[in-house]
């Protein structure tokens, strides 16, 4: 499992942290804007691959070629609402997959302690609460409140105050003896809901905490 998490945390870290708007919107009109993407992908698995797997160099062509594909039939045949949010799961569990697949038959070992398992760890889980958190809950809201016009970023606003809400939610989770983390995300998340006046606006406060449990869950 040591081998998995690295390769998923230079994955997770190029699907987001290192895909900024403009790449995003450049990977969706036009197949350079996808062959940067990839190969922004390539360059945090090298010196995974370098690391833990002999013969990496074929190990990268299947990488890169499987990233390329699944990608490429993500944008030929995106959708709006419910249509985009499933496929955003779906092109994330196949590449993890794909991961998966490499670490196995490649067979990748390393054993993560100390500083190192914290570091993959936490790296892991603030990553995923945190950018691809922004991303579902972006995805969620627009499934029931669907919106025109194409691509459309994530508010300034929207995006800070999510990212602040799930960092606290996980290091509440984390820090935290787990029932009361629990107890307390919870907590916030009834609230959220109680106190907003539109009976709308709970819905990304609560899948925003729900991810983050889920996240925590997961990883841990």
């Amino acid at each position: 499992m040591g081998a998995f998490r690295v390769f998923l945390l230079a994955h997770l870290l190029g699907d987001f942290p290192c895909q900024p708007y403009a790449l995003l919107r450049w990977k969706l009109t036009s197949i350079r804007g996808l062959l940067a993407h990839v190969g922004i992908q390539a360059a945090l698995a090298v010196p995974v691959l370098a690391w833990l797997v002999p013969a990496w160099g074929w190990w990268l062509l299947v990488l890169v070629l499987t990233h390329f594909l699944i990608d490429w039939t993500k944008v030929r045949f995106i959708r709006g609402g419910w249509f985009e949010l499933g496929a955003f799961f779906l092109d994330q569990a196949l590449h993890i997959a794909v991961l998966w697949a490499i670490v196995r038959l490649s067979g990748a070992q390393v054993v993560l302690t100390g500083t190192a398992a914290a570091v993959v760890r936490w790296g892991t889980i603030f990553v995923l609460a945190g950018y691809a958190g922004a991303v579902v809950v972006f995805l969620v809201d627009a499934a029931f409140h669907p919106r025109g016009g194409g691509f459309q970023r994530i508010p300034a606003r929207q995006w800070w105050t999510g990212m602040v809400e799930r960092s606290v939610a996980v290091l509440a989770v984390l820090l935290l003896p787990w029932g009361v983390g629990l107890l307390a995300a919870a907590a916030y998340a009834v609230g959220a809901a109680v106190r907003l006046r539109r009976s709308e606006a709970w819905l990304p406060h609560v899948v925003s905490i729900g991810w983050v449990l889920a996240v925590t869950l997961a990883v841990t």
